[in-house]
């Protein structure tokens, strides 16, 4: 069996379709591991600011919950509750170099209306055209991968775990997050790198996709160097 492990970001308990996601990624050859980020639910004094979900406050539990643990999707429901919405939420991570790898989709009981809803709402100059198209920019930047309705979304997430493949970059990745207070030794000399510990090192690459490709190069190349024989 493949491990797989998903997070779902929503107001409200999701313990009741685990069962669900669990069976259905059975069926693939797929161990799912299903967690959980409660936010919008004011009984949720963690989440809250002067009354108000805070994404700064959600960014830190989720810092404090899920440090160390590998993710392989996170999803988002699209209204997380006091005025919040997924897209923001992902847009907020992404804006602060937060498991920017990772896979993201976003569902809802009712999407089309969502953004019917925003259309109308211009139409009968209720709001602004920046209002609109802040939030579609937001929607479209946010990278989502997929968009499921809320009737069906536990056999949208087990489809969208079945496309992911292990990647050298993935697995790197899982072995910073696991354990974030080791150190490489000399040999690995990168400027970049030296004397940092891993989970230094993971949210340094979270934010440049250009170092990630040097660190990824010379952790391939210490490797191969390492496992030659010498002639």
């Amino acid at each position: 069996m493949i491990k797989r492990t998903c997070l779902l970001i929503d107001d409200e308990k999701q313990d009741d379709i685990f069962p669900t996601i669990e069976m259905e990624g059975r069926k693939y050859g797929l161990e799912i591991e299903c967690l959980q980020l409660n936010v919008g639910n004011q009984e949720n004094r963690e989440f809250l600011e002067n009354e108000e979900v805070s994404l700064s406050k959600v960014v830190e539990v989720f810092r404090n919950n899920f440090t160390g643990i590998k993710i392989h999707l996170m999803a988002f429901d699209w209204n997380i509750g006091s005025g919040i919405k997924g897209p923001q939420i992902i847009k907020y991570f992404n804006d602060n170099s937060i498991r920017t790898t990772i896979p993201k989709m976003l569902y809802s009981g009712a999407l089309k209306e969502e953004v019917e809803k925003l259309f109308i709402s211009f139409r009968d100059n209720k709001i602004q055209f920046k209002t609109v198209w802040g939030q579609i920019s937001t929607l479209i930047n946010t990278h989502a991968l997929a968009f499921e309705q809320r009737d069906n979304y536990e056999i949208g997430i087990v489809e969208q775990l079945r496309k992911i493949v292990d990647s050298v970059e993935s697995t790197i990745d899982e072995e910073l997050i696991k354990y974030p207070e080791f150190i490489f030794n000399s040999s690995f000399t990168s400027k970049h790198f030296k004397e940092k510990q891993f989970g230094e090192i993971s949210k340094i690459l979270e934010g440049d996709p250009f170092l990630r490709n040097d660190f990824t190069k010379e952790i391939t190349e210490q490797v191969i160097a390492y496992l030659t024989e010498r002639i």
